[in-house]
């Protein structure tokens, strides 16, 4: 029987960002189980150059609004007359080609809970403005929907926000991302991550965040939260969050801007908060748990179930004392890495790869092709 043909359609697959981490995975899975790749794409890892069949995306250098506006025509232009047997995109621009979308985020959500941009500044403005042009031409994709798309959600919160505001589709599932491989952070990692990023160690709890500056991910709140506790030391990354300077937390906060070395940063940290307002399911929890560590996560995030369940983590309600948690997790140390160790078997690749390779296999027979015969 010949290889299924599958095209997957996500504008940087790798490790660009978390979106297209699950992308670049779901690229190796599927390779795995035999299926012939095609992937749309402006950015791709060079690791599976070889292994795949790239058909360039153009995507416009400026203006986020353009480029979400324009999406669907390049991504259609890059794929020309081509046929495969699965279109699967992460993109919503393209949900209605695909025989399989997998839903990130919903920007309706995001505006309802009032975390788009909200600066008084001209470019704040221009922003905003680009994000409600996005949020009408998102609605417009999520109004308009193909039932022959099968749906796949991040998390359940994502579910059952777009069952709220849209019309629930029939072909629905949720599949979680997947906990990445990482290695626990050993004692001597964590004294040279610590010499490395804070100049030494210190009898302070180490929180990490990793969202930079940006107001879905709830910084605000975290540093007022640090402010309040002595006991407290925040290590502070993510885009623009090097601009951070804040006198009261002069000794208790270091600002380290984009991370490129994870391991480091993870190594560093007690514990990593993730306060986001929205935030259906960060990559961050998801690398956090994997290497051991607790999260302390809002209800504004989708995997706090997980967390709560497996005992890898706690939720924080901002306004309440974020220093009366960690302490409760330092002292229970063990039992949070054990929680940890669960979740990450539970998220594991392994059983996401499993469970999208299932949705594949019953769109190929719901639509009346071929179906794949695994191994």
């Amino acid at each position: 029987m010949p290889r299924p043909s599958l095209c997957i359609i996500f504008e940087a697959i790798g490790d660009m960002s978390g979106i297209g981490k699950v992308a670049f995975q779901d690229v190796v899975n599927a390779l795995q189980a035999g299926y012939r790749i095609t992937v749309v794409a402006q950015q791709l890892d060079p690791r599976l150059r070889r292994d795949v069949e790239w058909l360039p995306l153009y995507v416009p250098p400026r203006f986020f609004l353009l480029k979400w506006a324009t999406a669907r025509h390049f991504m259609e232009r890059a794929i020309g007359g081509r046929r495969f047997n699965l279109i699967h995109s992460h993109q919503p621009q393209a949900a209605s080609m695909s025989d399989v979308f997998t839903c990130h985020f919903l920007t309706r959500v995001a505006y309802e809970r009032k975390c788009l941009e909200r600066g008084t500044s001209t470019r704040a403005q221009f922003v905003r403005l680009q994000q409600q042009g996005v949020l009408r031409l998102e609605d417009r994709c999520y109004r308009h929907w193909n039932p022959r798309t099968r749906m796949i959600f991040c998390s359940d919160l994502l579910r059952d926000e777009f069952n709220r505001l849209y019309r629930p589709q029939p072909a629905q599932t949720v599949i979680d991302n997947a906990c990445p491989a990482a290695e626990i952070p050993t004692a001597a990692a964590r004294s040279a991550a610590r010499a490395k990023l804070l100049g030494g160690d210190t009898s302070l709890f180490v929180v990490g965040y990793l969202g930079g500056l940006d107001e879905r991910k709830g910084y605000r709140p975290l540093l007022a939260a640090v402010r309040n506790d002595p006991a407290l030391f925040l290590l502070m990354g993510g885009p623009s969050s090097d601009r951070v300077v804040d006198s009261t937390l002069s000794g208790r906060m270091k600002a380290c801007g984009q991370v490129r070395d994870l391991d480091t940063f993870y190594a560093a940290c007690d514990v990593v908060a993730v306060p986001s307002v929205f935030d259906p399911c960060p990559m961050v929890v998801l690398e956090t748990v994997a290497r051991g560590i607790p999260v302390i996560a809002t209800n504004g995030v989708g995997n706090l179930r997980h967390l709560l369940r497996t005992g890898a983590g706690a939720e924080w309600t901002p306004g309440e004392s974020l220093g009366e948690i960690v302490a409760q997790i330092m002292a229970n140390k063990d039992r949070y890495r054990a929680g940890a160790a669960r979740m990450t078997e539970e998220l594991s690749i392994e059983n996401r790869a499993r469970r999208v390779l299932e949705t594949y296999d019953e769109v190929l027979r719901w639509h009346g092709r071929p179906a794949h015969v695994f191994d």
